[in-house]
């Protein structure tokens, strides 16, 4: 018996369930009253969940079965999730290719997913469990994060790990609310070794997040401001044409760590959204270009001249060498604070340099992402992502949609900056703090069809020459924000039975057992 109140989901959201609601349901089921199953309070919550009756056993025999005519594409996903199964719960799970499922298989298919294939598009899933399990999505992405639910699922069955290996029967229909869901790292100031950018990528595939953005060239200026103490690109070609790219730390990504962090993505989920940053931020190009440089800055050498064709005619050579790395169809081109040491280059010569650089682009099957400016509005290419990120001034009112784009929620308020200013978040970016203030930041009017198509939570290291780490420091400090940018990002803020907002104390209790998902090791002593 139950002595106190217990955390169930219902419905789209949470209920809940006083102690005498044991009691209560024997007494019901003894009368032949039938209730249904409450949804599981997995991370990101789904999205929606029609609950049945009694449980799902995962038993001994079980088999991971997979559709002969979808094979190849669910091969690997269905094999991580027999490793992943195995490492969570402890039960070797066959992998197997049939069409002739039994009462202990878990089914995996792709398309003609119960008339929900327009509904749930290129992520979304639907997992039905009853006789069997049968996850099916349209692409390889929702059989994975159908994965992630049912794994989770089975983490939370019961704390103390009493109860057999069951599921409850429902059938969910789950799809994200956003189309990027996004951690940013700041990796040009401060390097994040592979290692713990690819335990980061298995944290946010655990709560459903498909986008790192790294930020790839930055700089940093001295305590007075007369100096820069780095000003670094972290991509290292063979190349010789661009041997003057290396940066002065000797930090940087080759061809074959690259390639490594792309593999690391593609089997969690997410994609890698390379940012260079220019015409501003460009202190690591001036260095190996120092004809390019734009004359007036304060101190000199932090950015390009875009009046100068040249400049754009070497960005353009710096992306031809480098866009055959890239997996991703979206480049970021940053775009932002141009002028921000004194300068003051000309709002027309940027917006062109911006425009110029975005087709050269487009022209090679990317779409341009790019940061948000007011006063580039009028001009940018309007087929260009904005990010939204300015938070003060009538600037953090801005709502892009307006203004004829399409954006990305980023707002500073979001941001971690280590050792950085107060409104930053130098102390860490907790999970409450931005589950509770997402939606008060949005502009106003804000709705399904006319706001962001995306969001963000990002680390950028202002301070990036000081003695810190991504391992310790860094997640320390954006750990907390990650499970909540998940849910917020997939499924908004949840709700309980009667559709009042529930707080994220709610939540955090599954988190707290769900930790940083399977094959995380990095982070055994910093647990969620």
């Amino acid at each position: 018996m139950w002595k106190s109140s217990v955390l169930l989901m219902g419905g789209l959201g949470l209920c809940l369930v006083a102690a005498s609601g044991a009691a209560e349901e024997a007494t019901s089921v003894a009368r032949g009253v039938a209730r249904a199953n409450p949804a599981p309070l997995v991370m990101p919550s789904l999205r929606d969940w029609k609950g049945g009756e009694g449980r799902w056993t995962l038993g001994p025999h079980a088999r991971l079965l997979i559709d002969p005519a979808h094979a190849e594409a669910l091969k690997p996903v269905a094999a991580r999730l027999a490793e992943d199964m195995q490492s969570l719960v402890g039960l070797k799970v066959t992998v197997s290719t049939g069409d002739q499922p039994g009462v202990q298989d878990i089914v995996m298919r792709l398309e003609s997913c119960g008339g929900a294939s327009s509904q749930i598009g290129r992520e979304g899933y639907t997992l039905d469990i009853g006789t069997n399990v049968t996850v099916c999505a349209n692409t390889g992405v929702g059989a994975f994060y159908a994965g992630r639910t049912l794994l989770q699922m089975l983490v939370l069955r019961d704390p103390a790990g009493r109860e057999p290996l069951e599921l409850p029967r429902g059938r969910a229909v789950d799809v994200p609310r956003y189309r990027e869901r996004s951690v940013m790292m700041d990796v040009g100031r401060k390097f994040a070794d592979v290692t713990f950018l690819q335990n980061y990528m298995r944290f946010m595939g655990w709560y459903k997040l498909n986008t790192l953005h790294l930020h790839l060239n930055d700089q940093v200026l001295s305590d007075d401001k007369k100096s820069w103490l780095s000003r670094d690109f972290r991509l290292k070609s063979d190349n010789p044409a661009f041997a003057k790219l290396v940066p002065v730390d000797g930090q940087y990504y080759t061809r074959k760590d690259w390639d490594a962090l792309e593999q690391t993505a593609a089997a969690n989920g997410v994609t890698i959204v390379p940012e260079i940053d220019t015409p501003g931020h460009s202190g690591a190009f001036v260095l190996a270009r120092p004809d390019l440089a734009y004359p007036g800055d304060q101190p000199a050498g932090g950015t390009l001249d875009p009046s100068n064709p040249h400049a754009l005619e070497y960005i353009e050579s710096v992306f031809t060498e480098f866009l055959p790395w890239f997996r991703s169809s979206v480049i970021h081109v940053g775009g932002d604070e141009v002028n921000v040491n004194g300068g003051k280059v000309s709002l027309t010569a940027q917006i062109d340099y911006l425009n110029k650089l975005g087709r050269f682009l487009q022209q090679r099957g990317k779409q341009v992402e790019i940061w948000g400016s007011a006063d580039m509005a009028a001009g940018l290419d309007k087929s260009f992502v904005i990010q939204r990120w300015i938070n003060w001034g009538d600037e953090a009112k801005i709502d892009w949609s307006d203004r004829g784009f399409t954006w990305v929620e980023s707002f500073g308020d979001w941001y971690v900056v280590t050792f950085g200013p107060a409104y930053f978040n130098p102390n860490g970016l907790h999970g409450d703090a931005l589950y509770d203030g997402w939606a008060k930041h949005l502009p106003a009017n804000t709705s399904v069809n006319h706001g962001p198509v995306g969001g963000q939570i990002a680390v950028w290291n202002d301070k990036g020459t000081l003695d810190y780490d991504y391992a310790t420091t860094v997640n320390r400090l954006l750990k907390d924000a990650v499970p909540a940018a998940g849910q917020l990002f997939w499924s908004g803020q949840a709700s309980d039975a009667a559709g009042k907002p529930l707080g994220y104390g709610a939540l955090r209790q599954s988190v707290v057992r769900l930790q940083y998902g399977p094959d995380v090791h990095m982070f055994n002593d910093a647990p969620l």
